[in-house]
């Protein structure tokens, strides 16, 4: 069972969260006799933002439906606050594309949530909410609203019906990036100042980390991995986690002691690992691009791609490896360009030669 416990406020008491406990036991789904889920086990405790990434395919928004009673597990229990079945309590969702009215207008709709929900001023909330998630469009039809307005509208509305808890599934995919960056961050501030009960899954793992206080990576209907956004970054030895939480490269190294040997550096180790020839696995923000007369290892480009922020670079190592860089963009580098790389001196993780 994977739990997940309430946080701590910052005064060292516990923290007093509004929102919904989520149990699923044993959870299990088919459909036309293909697993989905597989003896799903989760935990969470109220008040939790939980972020669920994964591969296509992974389970992710099948598990968002259970919870969101929209679909019934074939064995297993969901329990939301205590209560299973048609019991339970109904917990809001906002899907990537939610079905909508073909007639009525964004902010009514958003006024009239609000107003069931027993909100003293349902107008003001409206506006508040609407100026929260960058909705400026709420004098139009819902049905006229673009894809990513109709993404805003559809979490404004959510919100405005007071959740204790929620699920949203890819609920910000048709935002701009820097649009969804800080309707996301305006949202996760709502969510805890309010202490609602959040699953969010999401196809972008960094948002998946920046959200979260538990994140959970699924594959194949499975939990494969679980714990803080921090912790499960770390498990880069870890196959299935390490292909969801972005690229990692794997280079020859030998072990002996607590250190391990990479192209004439010394590098302590992670974790304890026999003595040998092994897998040294890095992510590319711990590549560095070095002069010639560092320890490293000779390279040349295969392709380089300008993210802003950082520049990725795929080398080939003269030994044959194949390493991801991630540096500055102002380290220029060509196609075909002789470099040499080097690894930072941190905690290396290995895995032993299959």
């Amino acid at each position: 069972m994977v739990a997940i416990t309430p946080l701590d406020s910052p005064s060292g008491g516990a923290s007093r969260p509004t929102g919904w406990t989520i149990v699923l036991d044993g959870v299990r789904r088919e459909r036309a006799g293909t697993v989905v889920l597989d003896d799903v086990d989760l935990d969470v405790a109220p008040g939790r933002i939980v972020g669920l990434v994964g591969p296509s395919g992974c389970g992710a928004s099948t598990l968002l439906r259970l919870v969101g009673g929209a679909e019934r597990p074939d064995a297993g229990t969901v329990t939301i606050e205590g209560r299973v079945g048609a019991a339970a309590p109904r917990v809001a969702e906002v899907r990537d594309r939610t079905p909508v009215a073909r007639f009525g207008r964004a902010r009514a709709a958003i006024v009239a949530a609000a107003r069931q929900a027993g909100v003293i001023d349902p107008d003001a909330e409206a506006d508040r909410l609407c100026d929260l998630v960058g909705l400026s469009t709420g004098h139009k039809s819902v049905h006229r609203l673009s894809h990513g307005d109709r993404q805003r509208w559809a979490v404004a509305r959510a919100l405005a019906s007071r959740p204790r808890a929620l699920v949203l599934d890819d609920a910000l995919a048709a935002l701009h990036t820097s649009a969804r960056a800080e309707t996301r961050d305006r949202l996760v501030r709502e969510l805890r100042e309010r202490g609602v009960t959040t699953l969010w899954a999401t196809r972008d793992t960094t948002e998946g980390a920046a959200v979260a206080d538990h994140l959970v990576v699924m594959d194949a209907g499975r939990i494969v991995a679980s714990g803080s956004p921090d912790e499960v970054y770390a498990r880069v030895a870890d196959a299935a986690v390490a292909e969801v939480l972005g690229p990692v490269s794997a280079v020859p190294g030998i072990v002996e002691g607590v250190v391990v040997e990479v192209w004439g550096q010394e590098l302590p180790l992670a974790g304890s690992a026999h003595d040998g020839h092994c897998e040294v696995v890095v992510r590319p923000e711990n590549v560095l691009l070095v002069g010639p007369d560092v320890p490293g290892m000779d390279a040349v480009v295969e392709e380089t791609t300008f993210l802003g922020s950082v520049r990725r670079s795929t080398v080939l190592t003269r030994d044959g490896s194949r390493v991801v860089v991630e540096h500055a963009p102002d380290q220029r580098v060509d196609d075909r360009d002789a470099v040499r790389i080097a690894l930072a001196a941190v905690p290396a993780t290995v895995r032993p030669l299959e």
